[in-house]
């Protein structure tokens, strides 16, 4: 979310507390290295509990609207104080949102690039991304960091929300038989909380990818366009999820295709001038055995 003048002292604690805390927890997971420069490792969280999260993510074209909604506890008798941190690939430069505790709080997002040797260790946890100045955000390829500021009174228990806009990879705007559109969303994190229970995924598709075409985890078809997934463990994996047009889309749109007068236009003379030899010969082979007859 792209901070306004007005709202610059509100982010300056922000900052603070980042530039000055050695660890942070959040993904929501645990930066143990919240400057964030080519790589970041992430460690267990031993206050904070996430009793449930709930998932939406909004198929609309090239783009889905994801909103991760996380209830979280503070399990000890004390206040805490920590900044975090929420990792997803591909989101739309300034459209991200946050709210603790129904209040929107004030975020700084980074963009990195994603790359063949952006990798999860999930034994340490460390993601190893790029120089922020090569993103190619043009080809929907970054990994992006959502950092925000988390406070807890003893024992409290309140809802984080985290919004915002996810560019699909695949080929989502071909008007075509090849559109299709590929999402990956980091569910592994929040295995570094103290305690993680309770998913609900929720993915609705719009009329121009209605079918998911494939996905790492089971989801049950629940209405029309509309899936889900629910469980009471984090799963082994991250998310990833395929959609697609329905047969008879992709049959409509295989005369969409651009290329087609192209093809049309090498192949056609060829098709018929071997469909007149067929002809030709077919009419010969009639032709001798009706003369051999007459003989």
């Amino acid at each position: 979310m792209k901070v306004i003048p007005r709202k610059l002292a509100a982010l300056c604690p922000l900052l603070l507390l980042l530039l000055l805390t050695p660890k942070a927890h959040a993904n929501m997971a645990a930066p143990a290295n919240p400057d964030v420069g080519t790589a970041i490792t992430f460690e267990k969280n031993q206050e904070l509990a996430v009793t449930s999260e709930v998932l939406d993510i909004t198929v609309k074209g090239a783009k889905a609207e994801i909103v991760a909604t996380y209830t979280m506890e503070n399990t000890k008798d004390q206040q805490v104080v920590t900044p975090s941190m929420f990792l997803s690939p591909n989101v739309e430069a300034g459209n991200v949102t946050v709210l603790v505790d129904g209040q929107e709080t004030p975020v700084v997002v980074e963009s990195y690039t994603l790359g063949d040797v952006t990798q999860i260790d999930t034994q340490d946890w460390q993601y190893v991304v790029l120089d922020g100045e090569a993103a190619d955000v043009g080809q929907g390829q970054t990994v992006d960091t959502i950092l925000f500021a988390l406070e807890f009174e003893p024992r409290q228990q309140y809802d984080v929300v985290v919004s915002y806009t996810y560019r699909l990879g695949g080929y989502p705007d071909y008007d075509y038989n090849v559109k299709r559109g590929t999402l990956e969303y980091y569910l592994r994190p929040a295995a570094l909380w103290k305690d993680f229970s309770n998913l609900t995924i929720n993915l609705h598709l719009d009329e121009d990818m209605p079918v998911l075409q494939d996905s790492n985890l089971e989801f049950e078809k629940v209405a029309p366009r509309t899936y889900q997934y629910v469980s009471d463990t984090l799963p082994e994996e991250n998310l990833r999820i395929e959609v697609d047009q329905s047969w008879w889309q992709e049959l409509f749109g295989f005369f969409q295709n651009p290329y087609l007068a192209v093809y049309a236009m090498y192949f056609v003379p060829v098709i018929v001038v071997v469909v007149a030899c067929v002809g030709g010969v077919i009419w010969m082979v009639r032709w001798t055995a009706r003369r051999n007859k007459r003989l």
